[in-house]
């Protein structure tokens, strides 16, 4: 079965994700990091070669990856995976595609306003360059978006051992569930 992980930048999805993946014994795949090593460094890429082309080589090497690895997979998505603006056809694609397995939410709280100061200030944090009230209105339009995914949900801001060790509780939950 695959899991995947699902959420904005900066929550923690990667490293829960690689602590989650030990504890099921479970191959692990970051999304980004696969894109960085097949392709080339994301923040030079989107100048270079546009959003939306950035969003279509990303699918495709996901796709390719879902395809490659058939064994018990965890997959950290990237964050505009579910929510990239103005590509409807192939975000539902990829919507069809993760409820096929079993996915997760990661955000640091269900408030809006709580989660969008969180990911901002971590965002501004890392240096990029980034306008704050870009990335503060961008994140707010994404925020609904991501709340209406993740068959299991996570809200928290605890480290990452903790928020693995709550994945791992509500995955064997589900999994009795169903």
């Amino acid at each position: 079965m695959n899991i995947f992980i699902i959420g904005p930048w900066w929550v923690g999805k990667s490293t829960s994700g690689r602590i989650l993946a030990d504890i099921l014994q479970y191959k692990f795949i970051d999304l980004d990091k696969e894109f960085c090593k097949e392709i080339g460094d994301i923040t030079a890429y989107i100048p270079a070669q546009w959003y939306k082309n950035y969003c279509e080589e990303n699918s495709k090497l996901f796709y390719r990856l879902l395809e490659e690895n058939t064994e018990d997979t965890i997959f950290v998505l990237s964050s505009g995976f579910l929510v990239h603006e103005n590509l409807d056809k192939l975000t539902t694609k990829h919507k069809r595609t993760i409820k096929k397995g079993l996915s997760i939410l990661l955000l640091p709280s269900e408030s809006k306003g709580k989660s969008t100061e969180i990911v901002v200030e971590r965002q501004l944090s890392r240096g990029f360059g980034l306008n704050e009230e870009r990335e503060r209105q961008k994140f707010r339009k994404r925020f609904d978006i991501y709340k209406k995914f993740g068959n299991i949900k996570i809200f928290s801001t605890d480290m990452p051992e903790n928020i693995a060790k709550e994945m791992e509780e509500k995955v064997a939950k589900f999994h009795k569930k169903t």
